[in-house]
């Protein structure tokens, strides 16, 4: 008798759990997912073919589709110490390689210049490609070339990265040479404004945000960031820096990487790091000339740091980040930026593209509306887009 009513009780729990396992993957098909942040282009010019589900990175058009993934953005990266001499040709570069696989694999992914190219490319049952830069440098000083990279397709622009420019100083410089934008750099703010390119915070000092937000004229993005008051990281907003892009109309992609994220992880992985710090400094040392074969080198050293740390962070501490700004500003200002292929660890549960849906379970689960969740998933993203790019 016991036997039975367990069956009948088990049974009947199943049948009560089906349909919220049916709904949060059926409500994320529906959505309109957007992931505003992706380092995948510069795998792609190293070789990677995105055609083909791969077992490496964290982004393929295969994994993108299985994830239910309908806008991507690409972001072509430059770094500030060693390409700032060829920036153009090498941003020129990325932009080719990404062309190059769209026209390969035009069936299921199309490059998009505005939001209605993208609402096409998503009726069709296409990934909307949109391009980014990511790091300023990459204007070498030229007002020109920003509007260089917009006749190419590039729709926004990530002012700084981890080191100040000569325009703008980055979030993670402790003594800055001017105070946060020069009148150059104020002049980029207007440029792209005018052309109807989204400027992109994330990365910028705090005294950089407060005076782009001063010049801007149309909402602006902080396309990979988190949240301040969780984790004091210098790359996540303050309170009044989201209060403040919420005034401005624009939208935080909330970042993945769990060095941002999670204070617990970041102080693990500062210890493990510490530990093995001479073995990279060794390293570092013996392949001074040569930056690939060091970073071949070092992978074991890191690989085992990394497996040292799976699982501290999961799907529900980027919900954390969500969370914290909906309460602070409501739901019509923060979307995903993954970072996808531009950082070495990521949440279990998001480990790859492939498992965006398990952010609409959790959001389920916290108790979000269908609407706010197509808000947070790519809605409020789409919104900038067609604001400053056009519909």
């Amino acid at each position: 008798m016991k036997k039975h009513i367990y069956c009948l009780i088990l049974a009947i729990a199943l049948l009560g759990c089906a349909p919220i396992e049916r709904d949060y993957l059926a409500l994320h098909r529906k959505a309109l997912v957007a992931d505003m942040h992706s380092d995948t282009v510069l795998r792609m010019k190293n070789g990677t073919d995105i055609s083909l589900r791969g077992d490496e990175g964290h982004m393929d058009i295969p994994r993108l589709q299985e994830g239910g993934v309908d806008l991507q953005v690409f972001a072509c990266w430059i770094n500030t110490d060693t390409e700032r001499d060829s920036c153009r040709p090498k941003i020129d570069l990325l932009i080719d390689t990404l062309e190059a696989a769209a026209d390969r694999h035009s069936e299921a992914m199309a490059i998009c210049r505005t939001a209605g190219d993208a609402e096409s490319a998503i009726a069709s049952g296409k990934i909307a490609a949109v391009l980014g830069i990511e790091n300023g440098v990459a204007i070498a000083g030229d007002l020109d070339n920003i509007k260089h990279y917009y006749e190419r397709g590039v729709r926004y622009m990530t002012l700084t990265h981890t080191a100040s420019s000569e325009w703008v100083t980055s979030s993670a410089d402790t003594a800055p040479a001017f105070d946060g934008l020069t009148d150059f750099g104020r002049d980029v703010v207007r440029t792209m404004n005018e052309l109807g390119m989204i400027v992109d915070i994330s990365h910028a000092s705090v005294e950089a945000v407060e005076q782009v937000l001063k010049v801007a004229t149309a909402p602006l993005i902080a396309s990979h960031s988190g949240v301040h008051a969780i984790y004091e990281h210098d790359r996540n907003l303050t309170d009044e820096q989201i209060k403040a892009v919420a005034a401005n109309g624009g939208v935080i992609g909330v970042i993945f990487y769990n060095g941002y994220i999670s204070t617990e992880f970041a102080d693990l992985a500062d210890s493990l790091w510490g530990l093995h710090r001479a073995e990279f400094d060794s390293l570092k040392a013996l392949y001074a000339d040569n930056d690939s074969l060091y970073r071949v080198a070092r992978k074991p050293l890191r690989d085992s740091i990394y497996a040292q740390l799976e699982g501290i962070v999961d799907v529900g501490t980027v919900v954390d980040h969500i969370d914290y700004i909906v309460k602070l500003v409501g739901p019509d200002y923060v979307g995903l930026g993954s970072d996808y292929d531009g950082v070495p660890s990521m949440p279990s549960g998001l480990d790859d593209c492939s498992m965006m849906p398990n952010l609409t379970k959790e959001l389920i689960v916290r108790g979000y509306s269908d609407e706010d969740i197509g808000k947070i998933l790519g809605g409020n993203f789409m919104r900038v887009f067609k604001q400053v790019c056009g519909g």
